[in-house]
């Protein structure tokens, strides 16, 4: 095994294993942090080991200052490999992220999965929600989609979190999203969204700690490789870029892709209206 990409977030300390799929092993950690050992298809994150091969079967891990030790096997830990996850600094035009937000809009209204939080751009998606349950936690996702929009951001924070279905839930997807949205308007605009930020991260926390890792990474301006790749698609000119970077986004999970961009697109709306404040 060789270390391919090792993520800037990553805590020393030792972890037990508590989850496992074809293209990550998620372990748990010190204070609830997760760290994934993931293939190359998953690809690098603020709290990811990207290794060629996945050593399936492995239970522990433990992390010090020079090594990675999966089990019994000892991995070095080469600066080389270091991934920065923090979200780019790019020339950013308003206007030109305006559209293309539009672009994105228009794109997950009609290519998002089913019962994913991207219904917010297409009332057809919302017919997906059949049973008096889906329809109640429908209404309950739009609700708080609407008090963020609104600017009651603990209210609206506290609506969404832990509510939807998977391994991380709709909610929480999307508001690590958000998080990820005022991020990327604030580093790259004159926009100071801290008091947002705080008021969203403070009221955004569940117990899943899965969840709990990926919002603590997005309100720090942590990001994955593909979300990287989207940012930097959303300050340019190239449409077609744009739209891979989005379609590669939606390749996370079953929903959890198409959440949390429809939480980054509320995020860098609600950044640009704060902006103009």
């Amino acid at each position: 095994m060789k270390i391919l990409g090792y993520g800037d977030l990553i805590p020393r300390g030792s972890f037990a294993l508590h989850s496992a799929f074809d293209n990550a092993l998620n372990f748990r950690g010190p204070k609830g942090f997760m760290v994934s050992l993931v293939s190359r298809k998953t690809g690098n994150g603020p709290l990811n080991v990207v290794l060629k091969h996945l050593p399936h079967g492995a239970r522990r891990m433990k992390v010090t200052k020079l090594a990675l030790y999966i089990d019994e096997n000892r991995l070095e830990v080469d600066p080389e490999t270091n991934y920065d996850s923090a979200v780019p600094r790019l020339l950013l035009s308003p206007e030109l992220l305006k559209e293309n937000l539009c672009l994105l809009r228009d794109f997950f209204g009609h290519g998002a999965p089913v019962k994913s939080m991207c219904f917010l751009f297409s009332l057809s998606l919302e017919d997906s929600f059949k049973t008096v349950f889906e329809r109640t936690m429908l209404e309950s996702m739009k609700k708080g989609a609407a008090l963020l929009e609104a600017g009651d951001y603990a209210k609206g924070a506290r609506t969404l979190r832990g509510l939807g279905f998977g391994l991380t839930p709709s909610g929480d997807d999307f508001l690590c999203g958000y998080l990820t949205g005022l991020s990327f308007v604030e580093v790259n605009l004159p926009a100071d969204l801290s008091d947002i930020r705080d008021s969203v991260y403070d009221n955004a926390d569940t117990k899943n700690f899965i969840s709990h890792s990926f919002t603590y990474c997005a309100y720090n301006g942590r990001v994955n490789e593909k979300t990287g790749k989207l940012l930097a698609a959303m300050a340019g000119f190239d449409d077609r870029r744009l739209i891979l970077a989005a379609k590669a986004s939606l390749r996370s999970g079953h929903t959890s892709g198409a959440d949390f961009c429809a939480g980054l697109i509320y995020g860098c709306e609600a950044g640009l209206r704060a902006g103009r404040a």
